[in-house]
């Protein structure tokens, strides 16, 4: 199973760095949503998809009905540059939750 991201051209960088070796980058030529839907096309041999905070919210409808549908991929969001979002809701904090029966603390 791979991992790939979604992301903006920062986290990108960082995320190749950090050996992930798909990462779609929305652009004015193709835009996250584009992405998104390539994305599900092919959730066949993906594992993970990380995605920033700021690109969940620009396809937010699409993201969580792809979550509803879908237990695997995990949909991992990540702060972007600009730091975490005040309303940020953690998705793999409710999986965890659902599948020990607990919740985990920080």
């Amino acid at each position: 199973m791979n991992v790939i991201a979604l992301c903006d051209k920062d986290t990108a960088a960082g995320l190749q760095l950090a050996g992930i070796k798909t990462v779609y980058v929305p652009s004015k030529e193709k835009t996250a949503l584009q992405y998104f839907h390539q994305i599900e096309d092919n959730i066949e041999s993906i594992g993970i998809i990380i995605v920033t905070e700021q690109i969940a919210e620009d396809i937010g409808k699409e993201l969580n009905e792809f979550r509803l549908r879908n237990i695997i991929p995990i949909v991992i969001e990540i702060p972007d540059k600009h730091g975490r979002k005040p309303d940020h809701v953690d998705y793999v904090s409710h999986l965890i939750k659902k599948a020990v029966g607990m919740e985990i603390n920080r």
